[in-house]
């Protein structure tokens, strides 16, 4: 991922240095189709920072100028738009589903899973903002998710989450726990029982079944190595990916 927009995304998800620029990268992300007609003084407003601050973020991605920037990420939006066209018309549901399956170190429902993810799509129909909470791998995997994601008009937001110190703001949206073990809520389970008490729309992808307090547990099986984990963790992204875009396309 190397793209304009990858790297306004990669700003946007720095949950460690909350500053003006990540302010700046999770406006544009929230309104990228609305960017290209905005001037500099405009988005400066919204984002309650200076136009200075607007330059200096343009140079911080490698641009001289707020025009050349605009030019630059539409130019690299259209591009990716092609190559997510391309993928999904060469993604298959029940393929990717045989995919995770063959993965599964003991007999697993994948029809469940199937059901699971189709309830998430319609989540993210009608919230169309997903936030991410974990430890920093596996949330590291979800970049290709994120830039797909937010080209159809769904911002992804990320919350590494070190220790016991899960976000507590009244984010707007869909809150995905990703805990393969369900260790991450072990660790944080203060914080987790007030996430799923202050927030709704909770979403666990897990290979544990018995978690509580979640709206929708997407259920992962278990397999002989944790890549293999990694492996499914992926294609269950790119099947909601490819369930989303079925739904929706890129009208946005």
């Amino acid at each position: 991922m190397n793209t304009v927009l990858s790297l306004i995304i990669m700003i946007s998800q720095n949950t460690i240095r909350k500053d003006n620029f990540n302010s700046i990268a999770c406006y544009i992300i929230e309104h990228l189709y609305e960017i290209e007609t905005m001037n500099i003084k405009y988005l400066a407003e919204n984002c309650f920072v200076s136009t200075t601050s607007i330059l200096k973020f343009c140079q911080l991605i490698g641009f001289d100028s707020y025009t050349d920037f605009k030019k630059n990420l539409f130019t690299s939006i259209d591009t990716r738009k092609e190559q997510l066209i391309a993928k999904c018309e060469n993604l298959n549901e029940q393929e990717l589903l045989h995919k995770i399956s063959l993965f599964a170190k003991e007999p697993f429902d994948i029809k469940q899973l199937q059901e699971q993810v189709h309830q998430l799509i319609q989540f993210i129909k009608n919230q169309k903002r997903i936030h991410f909470y974990g430890a920093v791998f596996p949330l590291g995997l979800l970049e290709s998710f994120s830039e797909d994601m937010t080209i159809m008009g769904v911002p992804i937001y990320v919350h590494q989450t070190p220790y016991n110190q899960i976000e507590l703001k009244a984010n707007k949206g869909i809150h995905v726990i990703v805990t393969l073990t369900g260790r991450f809520i072990e660790l944080n389970q203060d914080g987790y029982l007030k996430l799923c008490h202050s927030h709704e729309h909770i979403v666990l992808i897990s290979q544990m079944i018995d978690l509580k307090n979640a709206e929708l547990n997407i259920h992962m099986p278990y397999t002989i190595s944790s890549d293999y984990d990694d492996i499914i963790y992926i294609l269950i992204l790119d099947l909601i990916k490819y369930l989303y875009y079925q739904r929706v396309g890129l009208k946005i």
